[in-house]
């Protein structure tokens, strides 16, 4: 993947969690007031055309699954998720997050007393690796608002142990998952394009089956938790734009074991280096894209290079 985007200031204007007012019946939410910075854009994956914000709440509301990408540095794309959290207060989704450990069940709140550094390190958020305090603004969002919070990140150890040894090393309810769900000879080529540019070309060909293992691995992870977590109402996904890609990532899988419930893919993408909107390639993976400013970055091969 390519580094720090896919493995991986304008404030935000929140009118109110929930628009005010409102007679209908009980069974029909309030309408989400949310406002997006005048910087940022949302446009449909398809066609590339500019949706109002108005109907990315909607589409948000009527989901069971909503998948949210991310650059991994891009502290404004937190900033707009974790606001999304906030403004679906009384919807309430649960959040699975990349960054957590794997959990059989929830993660508890922290304890009394327990600082959220220590919180976070307990629960396996690697603070050092997710350059913490990046993603504070949705993980502060997740514990003040969502109905629980769920961790998928699969341990070093078990991730070298599929790369070393293919998805049959994965453990078992991810072997099964990733069985059930084979990539397609397009969504290998991808995903493999994907790991050789992430590596700066520096991969070497026999790695690339046991990386490509890991990715499937880290997706089904993700699956199987988001599945848990909606077993009981909606739950969101917080995790890095390789992941929620149609493609070759979690979509793929929910589409074959749980074909019932409604998804939305929400990529959050930036402006390239001329100011322009991402190209169709990019965006046509997603549902809808958030596309924000352009970060400026270090070249991340320049170690390679030199």
């Amino acid at each position: 993947m390519r580094p720090m985007r896919t493995l991986r200031a304008t404030p935000l204007l929140l009118a109110g969690a929930l628009a005010c007012g409102g007679s209908g019946p009980a069974s029909m939410p309030a309408p989400v007031a949310f406002s997006l910075p005048d910087s940022v854009t949302v446009v449909a994956g398809q066609t590339g055309r500019t949706v109002p914000t108005a109907d990315l709440t909607r589409r948000l509301a009527a989901a069971d699954l909503v998948l949210l990408g991310e650059f991994h540095d891009d502290a404004l794309h937190h900033r707009i998720r974790g606001a999304l959290i906030t403004a679906f207060d009384q919807r309430h989704p649960a959040v699975v997050f990349e960054q957590f450990a794997e959990a059989d069940g929830p993660i508890a709140p922290p304890a009394a007393g327990e600082s959220e550094t220590d919180w976070l390190d307990r629960n396996g958020f690697d603070r050092t690796g997710w350059r913490w305090p990046l993603h504070r603004p949705v993980v502060d969002a997740a514990l003040a608002h969502a109905r629980a919070i769920w961790g998928s990140g699969l341990s070093r150890e078990s991730l070298r142990a599929v790369v070393r040894g293919g998805a049959d090393a994965a453990p078992e309810p991810l072997r099964a998952l990733i069985v059930r769900t084979p990539l397609d000879s397009v969504a290998r080529a991808e995903i493999d394009r994907e790991l050789i540019d992430g590596h700066c070309g520096q991969l070497p060909p026999s790695m690339l089956p046991g990386m490509r293992a890991a990715q499937e691995a880290r997706d089904a992870s993700m699956t199987r938790a988001l599945l848990a977590a909606g077993a009981t109402g909606p739950a969101w996904l917080i995790a890095g734009n390789g992941h929620v890609r149609a493609d070759m990532g979690v979509p793929r899988m929910l589409r074959i074991v749980a074909p019932e419930r409604k998804r939305l893919v929400v990529g959050f993408l930036e402006r390239d280096e001329h100011g322009n909107l991402p190209a169709a390639a990019e965006r046509r993976v997603y549902d809808l894209v958030v596309v924000t400013p352009r970060v400026e970055r270090e070249d991340p091969c320049a170690a390679f290079k030199r």
